[in-house]
């Protein structure tokens, strides 16, 4: 049994991976400032414990005795607001400061190991080539964040760090699953990039398990997507006909990281831990959740 603190433990991943992390017998301890969410980790079995994200002698305190702290730190817009640059400000610099802070915090108590949650949109643009950890980077838009955050794990904290690089989630209770449902059934497609390009999904209850296999793999990066990501067009003919049209309508083409063809391999993370995504979550969701 390990002692895990969790930051952003009652976000959508994060209530998943509490839940995951308590069944397997870990003791789970999640970072909240609010009642309402000691109220949700009280009832997943997980402790609570307050601190401020972006200081760092609170979160010493918080990690104080933990093997390892998982941070799981978003705040992602609202899906009618994606778009704006604006809307990512808060995102940016939970993914710049509190992510400093946070791994400062984990070396200074003495954690053994750092999950850092990250994004697979940070790969440049491979065709229909398959992308493992170590296919280039480009970065760019909301993605530029995350690789600072990658970096401040790697850099400012001596222990074993874990990079978990996701798809694209999707859920019931992910917002931007919802926006693809909404714009579906009024017969448009929200695919930024071509028909033809690959996108990086992930199941959010796959998420999970992968994070509870992090505790235990070699320090190191790792995607964690779908085995076969989808390309665009596979995704909007699963989400037409599940919603019961014929076709989408396309999007005017724009630039930007999630308009990049990235056919990404979560192969070695498969390989060091056993872990396997149960659904490939670009097509094989979508009826479950429109239901």
């Amino acid at each position: 049994m390990n002692e895990i603190v969790i930051t952003g433990s009652t976000g959508v991943i994060g209530r998943r991976a509490v839940r995951e992390l308590v069944a397997a017998g870990h003791r789970v301890t999640g970072v909240t400032r609010s009642a309402r969410g000691r109220e949700r980790l009280e009832d997943l079995g997980a402790g609570a414990v307050e601190a401020d994200v972006f200081d760092e002698a609170s979160l010493r305190r918080a990690f104080d005795g933990a093997d390892a702290v998982v941070n799981l730190l978003t705040h992602i817009p609202r899906a009618d607001r994606m778009a704006d640059p604006s809307a990512w400000a808060e995102n940016d610099r939970v993914r710049t400061e509190a992510s400093a802070a946070i791994a400062r915090a984990a070396q200074a108590a003495g954690v053994r190991r750092l999950v850092q949650e990250s994004i697979a949109f940070v790969y440049a643009d491979g065709g229909d080539a398959w992308l493992d950890e170590d296919a280039p980077v480009a970065g760019g838009g909301v993605t530029t964040t995350a690789l600072t955050a990658e970096r401040n794990a790697r850099e400012l904290f001596d222990g074993d760090t874990v990079v978990l690089r996701f798809g694209l989630f999707m859920g019931p209770d992910s917002g931007s699953t919802q926006g693809a449902l909404e714009a579906a059934r009024g017969g448009a497609s929200i695919a930024i990039g071509p028909p033809g390009a690959y996108r990086p999904t992930l199941w959010l209850d796959d998420a999970a398990t992968a994070i509870a296999a992090a505790l235990a793999v070699p320090a190191g990066t790792y995607n964690v997507t779908d085995a076969d990501p989808p390309t665009n067009a596979e995704i909007d003919a699963a989400l037409a006909a599940a919603v019961g049209v014929d076709a989408l309508r396309l999007r005017t083409p724009v630039e930007g990281p999630l308009a990049r063809s990235q056919r990404v391999s979560s192969r070695r993370l498969r390989e060091a831990s056993g872990w396997a995504p149960r659904l490939r979550a670009g097509t094989e969701t979508w009826e479950r959740i429109a239901a």
